[in-house]
């Protein structure tokens, strides 16, 4: 091979290669209707612990993808799947009744394909226990829900209630 076709060879698969590696092939993100996406991720954040009014748990079980993990307000409260969260939720059904979420400053974030989101919120929950009134006032809640066969799913969900003062000082 001469010496002017080796250069331009090697000219042509350098240009190949980066034009190959910046077009992205097969993707349909430019279809997603982002708009909808973000519409039925809040609907169903907002509806996600109605099953708290039935006091389903089946209706609870549609809410977490069979993978989920919730952790609480308490140390103990790291749940890693349905079968670890379910005794949970029928505990907290048990007692807790005309329970309320309000949320506010809900910020959402969709993956480039709208499968997916994370989540932060704050929320006001009210409730009664055994006869008594009660509530909790700006708790932190944060989350990633997944379309899983159509249906959106909490597949990670986070309760905090923040201290006075830093646990850390820095």
């Amino acid at each position: 091979m001469n010496k002017f076709f080796k250069s331009n060879l090697i000219l042509i698969l350098f240009v190949t290669t980066v034009f190959a590696c910046n077009f992205e092939g097969g993707n349909d993100y430019d279809n997603v209707d982002y708009a909808k996406a973000e519409s039925e991720v809040k609907d169903f954040i907002a509806s996600s612990f109605n099953f708290f009014q039935t006091g389903n748990i089946e209706d609870a079980k549609s809410t977490f993808s069979n993978n989920a993990v919730l952790i609480g307000t308490d140390v103990a409260e790291f749940y890693n799947g349905w079968g670890e969260i379910e005794p949970s939720i029928i505990a907290q059904l048990a007692v807790i009744k005309n329970a309320k979420f309000d949320t506010r400053n809900l910020q959402i974030t969709l993956s480039s394909d709208g499968e997916m989101a994370s989540y932060t919120s704050i929320v006001d929950f009210s409730f009664t226990i055994g006869g008594e009134d009660g509530a909790i006032n700006n708790v932190r809640n944060s989350g990633v829900v997944k379309k899983i066969n159509g249906d959106w799913r909490m597949t990670q969900v986070h309760w905090s209630v923040g201290l006075v003062g830093q646990a850390v000082e820095y």
